[in-house]
């Protein structure tokens, strides 16, 4: 009976570590992906460039626009992005913002985010933004019904060991465009067996009895 109580405890503990280690591996690898670390009083709005928004950095001529519930409400917390900033560079290629993220090669990820068109803009192709996950693209139209925040949710698949993720501004250039709130990306745990946990907890139940029968 003892050393089936050992082999049970080897199991939970087993059970207990796995657990610690999917709840581990949920963490958001994104920095900042609420834009909340960002002080601005409710109901105003600034724009920001290269080193002035934890985690994100602007596209080479962009600026970050940051808003606390300023025409539109965030979708978690008080701040939300636009991705059609004030203040770029007219002669800039691209109009956004990218963080890049320490990823496993094979490994993985699930993305996640909101998206709105601004409101009030209801100029159809405004609101058009992408977002890029290393070589992976999408394009994506959140529409002109005012402050209807979607969700995006894919599971995709690392090729580098650093990945850059972006979100651009693809309707016209006129400071209107898509919002991004609360940006997740999760390594997805690998599928686990309990059968091989019970056979683990078996295998440390009969250790245990030959350790003791061989004292």
């Amino acid at each position: 009976m003892k050393s089936l109580a050992i082999g049970s405890s080897l199991l939970c503990a087993a059970v207990i570590s796995l657990s610690m280690s999917t709840a581990a591996s949920a963490s958001n690898l994104v920095i900042n992906g609420g834009f909340e670390d960002t002080n601005l009083r409710s109901g105003t709005w600034r724009h920001y460039g290269v080193g002035q928004i934890n985690g994100w950095t602007p596209t080479e001529g962009s600026r970050i626009e940051i808003r606390n519930n300023k025409v539109g409400t965030a979708y978690e917390g008080n701040n939300f992005t636009e991705v059609d900033s004030h203040a770029y560079d007219k002669n800039a290629e691209e109009v956004g913002l990218f963080q890049d993220i320490v990823t496993e090669i094979g490994q993985k990820y699930r993305l996640s985010f909101a998206y709105s068109p601004r409101e009030q803009n209801k100029v159809n192709g405004d609101n058009l933004l992408s977002v890029s996950f290393g070589d992976l693209y999408q394009e994506l139209d959140a529409g002109n019904n005012g402050d209807g925040w979607q969700l995006f949710n894919q599971t995709i698949k690392a090729t580098s060991d650093v990945t850059q993720l972006k979100f651009l501004s693809l309707g016209k250039r006129d400071t209107l465009g898509a919002n991004i709130d609360d940006v997740h990306l999760e390594a997805v745990p690998e599928p686990f067996s309990v059968l091989g946990l019970f056979a683990v907890g078996a295998v440390g139940a009969t250790s245990a009895i030959r350790k003791r029968f061989t004292a």
